[in-house]
């Protein structure tokens, strides 16, 4: 018995290869078919790997900041005070690490083979491309170091990566400097917010189905050619059930040779990857991230040859297969709806029911309610072209009876259109919903940072800060601390005497506010030797005749300064700082007080808190924008696909109605409407299903909905355009198919 099956398996596989030329188109489409669904279930399985290796690179070259790193240094390694650098260059990230050494032994970062020392940079080969490019003049100022090396694949995220790191001989007095003796720390995975696993879920599901459809109606491509020939194998002795384990055979070789496709095209993705250099991908993918879940390949491997036998059976159940030919009983028996009810239904209920603890529900139910849209479509098809009467004009007449004949097939054809469309509707509702929890409500801080080592850095720094559109006034505090023989400190606040509380204020004056006594600090007295930093070597500076301002009590003493009194004075560290307030969901003004600083050198940084949106909600929302535009290219290549198959199978019948007088005008709006009625049909059905599956999602979360109407009717626009777009694509094959040459064709 089982000999026996296999041997029609092996029937059907050689019937499809040296069954002529119509079974080798027919190979040809349906391993193009599943092969573009193989290729994008590879590169779906392949994101969970590529993004823990960016994960892992990046956290291999972290900084260790911790206070036990730099209280216990490593055996044998030599500390190094390093400072990260986090800036941009015409709106995209430039990073990486200021480094001092303090020996010959330093720590060893991944992807460099030595720290560069003063004037010395190691640069990523994707910066190293910009600056050596035209669009890369405006960044040279800031890269004046010598070049030793390139930093290696191992200490970069990606190919297109702008990282560097730079050697300072002062990075060490930056107040944002720390003496490590190891690079990288431990990953931290970051829980995901509970709109942010909707957008997750709802994505993945919408992306996958519609890859799925595709490959079950590839499989079912030129089935009355099969039908043809399965009914000759009747003819010749065949039984029913004998043609039926031919047809699995013809499929299952369809399958495996679209399998082969597939692993060509994502080899192909994987190899064009690295050269990706859209924003979307940061600082691009390395080829070698590209790397599919083994478990998810064996199930891709097994699940596709299965799913392809399995439909191959499944259309064959109301299709009688004789000697003499073949009948369809579908065309005489009406679609039954109670069962298509269910998936809608028990879909909704296991969404309500989910919890942020059960993801499983969730999945399912989310599952189900998409799967819905193409359950339904072939039902409401049917039904609404058997409405339609013949009092239209002979094009629209012409598709409406196509329909009336074959409803199931258009419906199976528009079915991955419409999965894309609810999907993306119902991600519109969730995504502004994590878009307003994910955007600061309030006002967001900017805060500038400048070291500088004389009063002329200061001065460069308030007058780069003073002239940004709406700072000419802000405040710009700049502070150190100077030592005694004693190694007490006191505090010093540099203001000019417009900012100092007394009558009388001459530059160069210094003046002395008392504060609160604590043994760590000491009271100046004029002519005093003091250190900036540790009391080693020769005095810095020699304290001026003292005022006396008010006490603070609340407060440490210090030392107020007008800057003539350090114009004279060296080896001094000043810290200079700004704070201001962003409006809500203004960027501008803090990019602008990044190019502003950044134009001084590396001494000064700028951070931020409550400007921007989270980068987590940032990276998914990129990543489902890219998925939901190669879907919707994937359901349009099936129109486009099933079109030019149908033409094919179509073409005695078309060139018989061009040899009667009909004009090919009105074939090609017959095409039109045999495809613009189903799609309509499709995006009405998915916008409402879209709409209620997006209510379900946000009520079980908690959270009102809302829907940008906007965006839900160009979605629904995007779609019907897709009409025109394999309208005009298989216009051709039906000018082919419509000649006189046609007819001489069996």
């Amino acid at each position: 018995m089982i000999s026996r099956v296999l041997d029609d398996i092996v029937i059907g596989a050689r019937l499809t290869v040296a069954g002529g030329r119509d079974s080798l188109v027919r190979l040809a489409l349906t391993a193009l078919g599943v092969g573009l669904g193989v290729a994008v279930l590879l590169c779906a399985t392949a994101v969970p790997h590529m993004l823990d290796a960016r994960g892992d690179r990046s956290a291999a070259r972290n900084i260790i900041t911790s206070a036990d790193s730099a209280q216990d240094p490593l055996p044998g390694v030599d500390p190094v005070h390093v400072v990260q650098r986090n800036d941009e260059y015409r709106g995209e990230g430039v990073g990486g690490v200021l480094v001092e050494t303090t020996g010959p032994r330093a720590p060893h970062a991944p992807g460099v083979d030595r720290l560069p020392g003063p004037g010395e940079a190691v640069l990523s080969p994707g910066l190293v491309r910009l600056l050596d490019s035209p669009e890369g003049e405006l960044l040279r100022p800031r890269f004046t170091q010598r070049v030793i090396g390139t930093i290696g694949d191992a200490g970069l995220t990606g190919p297109n990566e702008l990282y560097f790191y730079i050697g300072s001989g002062d990075a060490s007095v930056l107040p944002t400097a720390h003496l490590v003796s190891e690079f990288g720390k431990q990953q931290q995975n970051r829980e995901l917010t509970t709109l942010q696993r909707l957008l997750v879920v709802l994505g993945a599901t919408s992306f996958l189905i519609p890859v799925i459809v595709f490959v079950a109606t590839s499989t079912r491509l030129a089935a009355s050619v099969r039908d043809r020939r399965l009914a000759a194998l009747r003819l010749i002795g065949a039984s029913g059930t004998q043609v039926r384990r031919i047809a699995a055979g013809e499929a299952f070789i369809g399958a495996i040779a679209g399998l082969f496709v597939g692993a060509g095209l994502f080899l192909l993705v994987r190899a064009l990857v690295p050269r990706i250099t859209v924003a979307a991908f940061g600082g691009g993918i390395f080829a070698a991230d590209v790397r599919p879940d083994w478990l998810m390949t064996v199930v891709i491997i097994a699940g596709l040859p299965a799913l392809a036998v399995g439909v191959a059976i499944l259309s064959l159940r109301r299709t009688i297969i004789e000697p003499l030919g073949v009948v369809r009983q579908a065309s005489g028996t009406r679609r039954g709806l109670w069962w298509r009810l269910l998936p809608p239904v028990a879909g909704g209920a296991l969404v309500l029911i989910s919890t942020d603890e059960q993801q499983v529900p969730l999945i399912a139910g989310i599952t189900l309610l998409l799967t819905s849209v193409p359950v339904l479509l072939p039902w409401i098809v049917e039904r609404l072209t058997r409405r339609v009467d013949g009092g239209w004009s002979p094009a629209l007449q012409l598709a409406v009876r196509r329909l009336q004949m074959d409803s199931g097939t258009a419906a199976r054809v528009v079915a991955g259109v419409a999965v894309v469309l609810a999907g993306s509707i119902a991600l519109q509702a969730v995504y502004a919903s994590a878009d307003a929890e994910s955007t600061p409500r309030g006002a967001g801080q900017i805060t500038a940072g400048y070291t500088s080592a004389t009063v002329a850095q200061v001065q460069a720094f308030e007058k780069a800060i003073h002239s940004i559109d709406g700072l000419a006034d802000i405040p710009v505090r700049t502070r150190s601390h100077v030592t005694d023989q004693a190694g007490r400190t006191l505090d010093v606040e540099v203001l000019p005497c417009g900012g100092v509380a007394v009558r009388r204020c001459a530059d160069g004056d210094v003046f002395y506010r008392p504060g609160a006594a604590s043994p760590d600090w000491f009271v100046p007295a004029s002519g005093q030797k003091v250190w900036f930093g540790d009391a080693t070597g020769a005095p810095q500076w020699t304290l001026p005749r003292l005022g006396v301002l008010p006490s603070d009590p609340d407060a440490a003493g210090a030392l107020v300064v007008t800057p003539g009194a350090l114009a004279t004075v060296t080896g001094m560290v000043l810290h200079s700082f700004v704070s201001t307030e962003s409006p809500p969901g203004d960027t501008v003004l803090a990019e602008n007080v990044r190019n502003a600083v950044g134009a001084l050198g590396w001494n000064g940084s700028v951070m931020t808190l409550g400007t921007g949106k989270d980068s987590t909600y940032q990276l998914i929302s990129r990543v489902l924008q890219i998925g939901a535009f190669i879907t919707l290219l994937i359901a349009v290549a099936s129109l486009i696909v099933v079109a030019l198959e149908q033409m094919r199978e179509r073409r005695r019948s078309l060139a018989v109605l061009t040899a009667n007088g009909v004009p090919r005008s009105v074939l090609a709006k017959a095409l039109l409407w045999q495809t613009g009625i189903p799609v309509a049909v499709a995006v009405v059905v998915a916008s409402v299903a879209g709409v209620l599956l997006g209510v379900l999602l946000l009520t079980a979360t908690g959270r009102p909905a809302a829907f940008d109407w906007t965006t839900v009717a160009a979605a629904g626009g995007t779609a019907l355009g897709s009409v025109l777009v394999v309208t005009a694509l298989t216009l051709p094959a039906l000018w082919q198919a419509t000649s006189t040459a046609a007819l001489r064709e069996a």
